[in-house]
C-alpha cells in the first residue's frame, strides 16, 4: 500500500486534553506530524468533521514545570475513542510542533534505531539541514 500521507507521524503517548466550547475530553495523543494528531480519548466524541477545537499536549507530568502545548485543530475523522485533527491557523515553526517531534524522536530503551533514524532524517530534510 503506498503511504499517501504529506508528513511522517511521530508515535506518542502524551497526556492530550481536547477543548470545544467550554467542554474537555481527555486522553492520549497516539502519533503527531507536521500538520495533524491522532487522539485515543477516554470515550467516544460527538464530534462532527469540521469541529474546531483547542489541543493541549501535556509535555511535561507537572504542568506548573511546562504549561501544555496548545494548538487549533479541527476534527478531520472520528472512529468510536480514536480522533483524527488537524492543525489550523498556526505557524508550523511558531507552534512547538518541531520542538515535540524533536522530543518524541529521543532515544528510549527498546526504541527502534531505525525509526529514530527515519525521523531524525525526516526532520533534516523539512528543516533543510544537512
Amino acid at each position: 500500500m503506498t503511504e499517501l500521507r504529506q508528513y511522517y507521524r511521530a508515535p506518542s503517548s502524551k497526556k492530550v486534553e481536547l477543548v470545544h466550547h467550554g467542554q474537555s475530553l481527555t486522553g492520549v495523543l497516539e502519533n503527531i506530524s507536521f500538520n495533524g494528531a491522532l487522539l485515543h480519548l477516554g470515550h467516544a466524541a460527538a464530534l462532527a468533521g469540521g469541529t474546531g477545537c483547542l489541543l493541549r499536549i501535556q509535555l511535561d507530568p507537572d504542568p506548573a514545570l511546562r504549561p501544555p502545548l496548545q494548538i487549533w485543530t479541527e476534527v478531520v475523522h472520528v472512529n468510536d475513542e480514536l480522533l483524527g485533527v488537524k492543525f489550523v491557523d498556526h505557524d508550523v515553526d511558531g507552534s512547538g510542533c518541531i520542538a515535540l517531534l524533536m522530543e518524541l524522536m529521543r532515544e528510549e530503551p527498546g526504541q527502534d534505531r531505525d525509526e529514530v533514524d527515519r525521523i531524525r532524517g525526516y526532520l533534516a530534510d523539512y528543516c533543510n539541514t544537512p
